[in-house]
């Protein structure tokens, strides 16, 4: 493979030495880690299919699936410094397209959604890091610098600088460039969407209480009038002639008593001001970006 094929495989080392805490040594890496063999098998499977030997390729290929657990195509195109954590379960199909220090993490699948022998599977660009169980299917573009939440299953490209959680696959954030061993705790869209809408709620809540309350002063207040106003008519004994009744009744007189008096004001008391209501915002913030959806 020559001098530039062993400082790619010294470089595969390194990367999993920087990606993975548990890592002690370069030797440990080379002995004992399945991600690494399987690059290293697939360095050598991806040599032969280049060279015009695709039967041998693919037998190297179904080899090292059965010692490593990850199945990499030798015509997949695999960069630089990726580090494949753990290996079980990893799928890298025929025409996917790997950037330069991406990490991947057990169980993930670069895989298609199409039969037809064009380009079918992802592009992911450089310093991604794909969780556990996530599955990416299509030929779209996975944007630099992103991060792929896991178990999320991601159908449409996704932007640089991108998080994506979820089924489908929702763009929650955008952050800066991040080194691919970044460690941040994804956020929660439902979560914070449902902790949105109790907010929501809440407001709505205090809006139609104070406008019960307004609606139920002001009836209030017009059935203590009309008491007052009949209280003072009286028949004056000569002939049946009614007095009128003295207008401006004191406020206050009937079922208004203690509701409608003194201009009205209802049940929340003086100036009319809603209930007082606790707002609890979500505590991981509101989320950003676009494609978000319940």
């Amino acid at each position: 493979m020559g001098r530039a094929g062993l400082g790619q495989l010294r470089r595969d080392l390194r990367a999993a030495r920087d990606r993975d805490p548990a890592a002690r040594s370069s030797l440990e890496v080379a002995l004992c880690y399945p991600g690494v063999h399987a690059l290293w098998a697939y360095r050598v499977n991806h040599w032969l299919w280049t060279h015009g030997l695709p039967l041998p390729a693919r037998v190297g290929a179904t080899v090292a699936r059965a010692l490593t657990g990850a199945e990499i195509h030798p015509g997949a195109q695999v960069g630089d410094g990726v580090f494949i954590d753990h290996a079980t379960g990893v799928v890298i199909g025929e025409t996917a397209e790997v950037g330069n220090d991406v990490t991947i993490y057990h169980g993930v699948t670069l895989g298609g959604t199409s039969l037809e022998p064009t380009k079918r599977h992802p592009t992911i660009g450089d310093r991604v890091v794909i969780g556990a169980g996530a599955k990416v299917l299509g030929p779209f573009t996975v944007g630099a610098d992103s991060r792929i939440g896991a178990n999320a299953v991601v159908v449409r490209k996704v932007p640089p600088g991108a998080v994506v959680v979820g089924v489908p696959g929702q763009i929650i954030t955008r952050s800066r460039p991040q080194p691919a061993h970044h460690d941040d705790s994804l956020p929660d869209p439902l979560g914070l969407s449902l902790q949105s809408l109790l907010t929501r709620v809440d407001r709505l809540e205090a809006t139609a209480a104070l406008q019960a309350a307004t609606a139920t002063a002001t009836t209030a207040g017009a059935d203590g009038d009309a008491s007052s106003g009949a209280t003072g008519t009286t028949g004056s004994g000569d002939g049946g002639a009614a007095r009128p009744a003295r207008t401006g009744g004191a406020p206050g007189i009937g079922r208004a008593a203690g509701v409608g008096g003194s201009g009205g004001r209802g049940r929340s008391g003086s100036g009319g001001n809603p209930p007082r209501v606790t707002i609890r915002p979500p505590k991981g913030g509101v989320w950003q970006g676009e494609d978000f959806a319940i």
